[in-house]
């Protein structure tokens, strides 16, 4: 093995994904979840108390350091108010690490910030945000800055931009702020060009304000690095160091779809959740559902246990044939259906056992003879149905949220098959109570084209409530298709009603066309959106003085970054599953060794000087394929190829120790990435399970170090 006597390999976490939900210490992650309707925190792994047994584990594994953040709104809950309490609850985390013999790398901003801070001084944007954040590293260092190793002041800085960039394809800004309904693409670039210099600012006046306590203190960042291959990553870094073209790129390639695609219906329609794709462009959600197990009435048995061993009829169809393993139990048997009214009469005629899927299909409004049935459980999981058009549509969009906000008004959830959903607003409108509208909606096209025909074609699936075979009465899809009719003609009769099968619902959506999104999407987002490079090219001195001012230049004591996917040349035509994994949908992400690699040897030659650290690198279970011991070995296996080739690569962190919360994303296997797996949601005593990686991960860190 190449790794040097001294290397550290280590394992982390982050406040807001593993520490309980405090309501009278809330962060913005905490408001923008219930705003945009995503899946809270909760308990998350309840780490405040339970350090000591996930620190002693990775101790245990081995590890040489071990990383965690510290939770700003509980540490300042008011401005100018630090809570001395818990300040010494963090200090002690780091002192129970430091007891086992592992080093302490502390994260001081890892994408949360107190709610008074966006509020009152207007967040990361704001113009007291560099020294606001530089007073907070003070009094952390004051605090506890003897028994900390290394700092991280931000976490994914790269990241952060989201909160101000909404591409045309996205329904909602991916993370907090967020803009006002009705932003334009030139107040995204505005804010933006705020944003970046706020956080070389930030970041560099915390570094001499922790210093000025601990001189020998090392400071630095972990932005998200994606491994493209070395041609297009050097096109990516020419823009960004040239701000004229990267804002008129910016603008130009996120202001809207390069064609109007014209699909067989205008809209669908049809049980499809914001999180199920990103072919399309997708409406506010109009309900929420979750999973549920529908049995016959006399069915003997309660629970999900009762279900041992039986014959389970999953739909085959969006992400129901994953999600099964998460919840029900290992012995059980899968029948795959292609529609709901199958597996009901399957179920019927005693073929199944139980069916598996989205309790508003499963029995729910209009189901016809549903005495028969009932549900013996539901609430497996959180998910919001959108209404779906192609690309270049955003006028039809804006009227079909409209007709949603109406629909919810309208028309309430009924029970627990369908549930009202949020409507993604910024945390500014949060804080005004109120949703703000787009202020006009002007008619291009794809309206006049709808409006000339004199009908809105709209897809909904053959097994919907309302269309099924046994439905006796109008269903929640139908009633909606008819409140978008009556938005756009003021005549819900102009309708046509088009019945798709639910395997190929989005099919009726696809044109020869959309390859010409798919390529103006590709520029947009590698060479604007997913150049994380642009945090390294400013503190090397490459940026522009406006966006990387003269003093955060050279601000660093060590080169942090985190990898997880990647795509080589010969693979950039699947940059769609780069886009599944920013939606959470990590079982597709791209699995590229070699793009650490990369991204070790050019951050070496931009920094000869300077030590470099995998601050997070981690995999689901399963991410396309590739089982997360192999990933782990394969990532680690570059790792010792750069320290052959003379990268001073000084630690590796595993991201993480236990399962966590990931940032409004329901648990599941696709959101999973803990060494020690916890049943977040089903397991109120949180145990703490060994996963296979943690054997792997073991043996790994014991050949390196013998």
């Amino acid at each position: 093995m190449a790794f040097p006597k001294g290397f550290l390999f280590g394992t982390a976490n982050a406040d807001h994904q593993v520490e309980a939900h405090d309501p009278t210490r809330e962060d913005v992650w905490d408001l923008w979840e219930r705003s945009q309707g995503l899946t809270a925190r909760g308990q998350a792994t309840d780490f405040t108390h339970r350090y000591a047994e996930d620190i002693s584990a990775a101790a245990a594994l081995g590890c040489q350091l071990f990383r965690f953040s510290i939770a700003w709104a509980r540490v300042e809950p008011t401005e100018g108010h630090f809570d001395d309490a818990s300040l010494a609850h963090y200090r002690e985390i780091a002192e129970c690490i430091r007891s086992h013999g592992m080093k302490v790398m502390l994260t001081l901003h890892h994408f949360v910030w107190p709610v008074w801070l966006e509020r009152d001084c207007g967040g990361m944007i704001g113009e007291k945000f560099p020294d606001l954040f530089a007073r907070y590293a003070d009094r952390v260092a004051v605090a506890m800055g003897d028994v900390v190793d290394y700092w991280i002041t931000f976490n994914e800085p790269s990241q952060l931009t989201f909160g101000f960039i909404k591409p045309w394809w996205q329904s909602r800004y991916y993370m907090p702020p967020g803009l006002p309904r009705g932003s334009d693409v030139e107040a995204e670039a505005e804010a933006v060009g705020k944003l970046i210099p706020s956080l070389f600012l930030a970041h560099a006046r915390a570094r001499v304000a922790i210093q000025s306590h601990h001189s020998g203190a090392k400071v630095g960042v972990n932005p998200l690095v994606t491994g493209f291959p070395t041609w297009l990553q050097m096109i990516m870094d020419f823009g960004a160091c040239h701000r004229g073209l990267s804002e008129a790129l910016f603008k130009f390639t996120t202001s809207g779809a390069l064609v109007s695609e014209k699909g067989d219906v205008d809209l669908v329609i049809g049980g499809v959740t914001a999180d199920e794709q990103t072919r399309f462009e997708i409406s506010d959600p109009y309900l929420r559902t979750s999973k549920a197990i529908l049995v016959k009435r006399d069915f003997q048995g309660e629970g999900v246990d009762s279900l041992q061993q039986k014959n389970i009829g999953v739909i085959g169809i969006g992400n129901q044939p994953t999600s099964w393993l998460r919840d029900l139990p290992k012995s059980c048997r899968k029948t795959l259906f292609a529609n709901y009214d199958d597996a009901r009469q399957a179920l019927r005629n005693g073929l199944v056992d139980a069916v598996y899927g989205d309790a508003l299909f499963l029995i729910s409004q209009g189901i016809d003879h549903a005495s028969d049935l009932r549900l013996l459980a539901s609430g497996f999981s959180d998910e919001a149905y959108v209404v779906v058009a192609p690309h270049g549509h955003w006028q039809l969009l804006e009227r079909v949220n409209s007709a949603i906000a109406a629909f919810q008004s309208e028309i309430p959830p009924a029970g627990p098959a369908a549930k009202e959903a949020k409507r993604p607003i910024s945390l500014q409108e949060v804080f005004a109570g109120a949703d703000q509208a787009h202020p006009s909606l002007p008619e291009g096209r794809d309206m006049r084209r709808i409006r000339r025909r004199g009908k809105i074609r709209i897809g909904i699936r053959s097994d919907a409530p309302g269309m099924a075979q046994d439905t006796c009465c109008q269903g929640l899809e139908m009633e909606l298709a008819q409140l978008i009719t009556q938005e756009i003609f003021g005549d819900a009769s102009c309708l046509e009603i088009v019945p798709i099968a639910p395997t190929f619902r989005l099919k009726v959506l696809e044109t020869r066309s959309g390859w010409l999104n798919w390529a103006w999407r590709f520029w947009g987002t590698t060479t604007l959106i997913a150049n994380a490079n642009w945090w390294y090219l400013g503190t090397s001195g490459r940026l522009p003085e406006e966006l990387c001012p003269a003093e955060a230049v050279g601000a660093q004591d060590f080169v942090g970054l985190d990898y997880y996917w990647g795509l080589p040349t010969w693979k950039l035509g699947r940059f769609r599953s780069l886009e599944d994994a920013a939606h959470g949908r990590f079982l597709k992400a791209p699995v590229w060794p070699k793009g650490l690699y990369h991204a070790l040897r050019r951050f070496h030659r931009w920094f000869p000087e300077q030590e470099l650290f995998i601050v997070e690198n981690g995999s689901v279970p399963n991410a396309n394929g590739v089982s997360r011991s192999d990933y782990l070995r394969s990532h680690i296996a570059e790792v010792e190829r750069a320290l052959l080739h003379g990268v001073p690569v000084k630690g590796y962190n595993f991201w993480s120790i236990t399962s966590n919360r990931e940032w409004g994303h329901p648990f599941d296997p696709n959101t999973d990435f803990g060494l020690y797996f916890v049943d977040l949601d089903k397991d109120p005593t949180l145990q703490r399970i060994p996963t296979a990686e943690v054997e792997t991960y073991r043996e790994i860190i014991r050949a390196a170090s013998s």
